[in-house]
């Protein structure tokens, strides 16, 4: 049985826990679509002969986030799919994370037509600002776990592929405001784990732990252009919320990441 919505994912130099769960929602029903930005490294190709069912994309180099995303979408689109869900390689889900997103969505079919996308997460935070359905509206989102209602996103442009990594999402949020269209999220969703797979370590700061990383220079530099970027068009489209919100993202950002620095020179020196 085919499946209404389907499954994408950008990969890199990805594991095989990945393909694994490719494999899983593809004999699950759901049609599933990798993008790859490596593909001088053999795993993801030599996947895809093994899985034909699997449709597989390359142009032969790494051509940033937002390249691949507008390219597995739209070609989605093509398809004749209303919708696609995003995640990382590295975002671990379920059968039960799939069929409970599945069911969520057509429950509140009538009402999508309003929004570009849903963000799906496990943060359980409802709070009085959702409405009786368990959606809640929000400003920013970010791409993996993220339900694309397709005839929406073609309607804002697809993703913006001038943005390579760092910024993707946001643009996209700014791009779906400034077409009309909301941004809905559901913080409950089950068998959902960002945080397993991620490189990050846990850093205990002030009697509570925090998953965090140390990116390197050039991931850093990248991430304050492209934020900088993005605070420029919200003040030119007079999105004043979305530019504090995003100042206020890369304060917090660059402040993780100095902390973490210290630490990890504490933990180097003590050694």
């Amino acid at each position: 049985m085919r499946r209404k919505i389907a499954i994408g994912t950008i990969v890199y130099k990805a594991k095989q826990d990945t393909f694994n769960r490719l494999i899983m929602a593809s004999e699950a029903g759901f049609d599933v679509y990798i993008y790859d930005n490596s593909p001088d490294n053999l795993n993801a190709l030599e996947f895809s002969h093994k899985h034909p069912e699997i449709k597989y994309f390359t142009v032969g180099k790494n051509v940033g986030l937002g390249y691949g995303l507008s390219s597995i979408c739209s070609q989605a689109k093509a398809d004749n799919i209303e919708s696609l869900l995003f995640f990382d390689q590295d975002t671990v889900f379920s059968i039960e994370t799939l069929e409970f997103i599945e069911l969520f969505y057509f429950s509140r079919y009538e009402t999508m037509s309003n929004y570009s996308s849903m963000f799906f997460n496990a943060k359980n935070k409802l709070g009085n600002k959702a409405r009786d359905d368990g959606l809640l509206d929000i400003d920013l989102t970010i791409n993996s776990g993220s339900l694309y209602f397709l005839s929406n996103l073609q309607v804002i442009g697809w993703h913006d592929v001038s943005y390579f990594v760092d910024g993707v999402d946001y643009k996209y949020c700014l791009d779906s405001k400034k077409a009309g269209f909301k941004i809905g999220e559901c913080s409950y969703t089950p068998g959902f784990d960002h945080v397993s797979e991620q490189e990050d370590k846990v850093y205990r700061l002030f009697n509570k732990d925090y998953h965090l990383r140390a990116y390197p220079w050039f991931r850093i530099v990248d991430t304050t252009k492209s934020s900088f970027r993005l605070v420029g068009t919200s003040i030119k489209h007079k999105e004043w919320k979305l530019c504090n919100s995003i100042l206020r993202m890369l304060f917090i950002y660059l402040a993780c990441q100095s902390v973490v620095r210290v630490v990890n020179l504490k933990r180097d020196s003590s050694k």
